[in-house]
């Protein structure tokens, strides 16, 4: 059986933390599962993150636990790169950080989501994000694109 490793954006990681609390440790100990978080996605999670100790700004203890799962963002010409292999025409606003696939607007991580798991095959791209789901879907196969539902149902993982 070959390990999987799952691509989470940032509401994901919120939901797990909120309704499924202790899914991260038990993902951890299967061998056969693994998370991701990319850099980006890590840096909207950290300030939300902050708490203050004793006057004291840190990081919680769930966030900490997330930083062994955290991959580079990647730097690249998104236009030029999905244009020559998906034939895709992608409008990108450098003033708003705004990219524009079939009149879905994404954030500049969002898009970097879709990148990643379109340059790493081994990645499959969990969202509950109505406009990452349709333009990752065009981009990478759908069955590398999942919803919280369908990603709790694969790993058979509950609490």
């Amino acid at each position: 059986m070959k390990k999987t490793t799952y691509l989470l954006d940032s509401n994901i990681v919120i939901r797990i933390w909120r309704e499924y609390p202790n899914l991260f440790s038990e993902i951890e100990k299967n061998q056969w599962i693994d998370f991701k978080v990319s850099k980006g996605v890590a840096g909207e999670l950290s300030q939300k993150e902050y708490h203050k100790y004793k006057g004291m700004p840190v990081l919680s203890d769930k966030f900490l636990s997330l930083l062994n799962h955290v991959i580079e963002d990647e730097d690249y010409s998104l236009e030029n790169i999905f244009t020559d292999k998906t034939g895709l025409k992608i409008k990108y606003n450098p003033r708003t950080n705004i990219y524009i696939i079939n009149e879905n607007k994404l954030s500049k991580n969002d898009f970097k989501l879709i990148y990643l798991c379109f340059t790493h095959d081994d990645l499959v791209l969990v969202t509950e994000d109505k406009k990452i789901l349709n333009c990752g879907r065009v981009i990478i196969s759908s069955e590398r694109i999942l919803g919280l539902k369908e990603f709790l149902e694969v790993i058979k993982i509950h609490n």
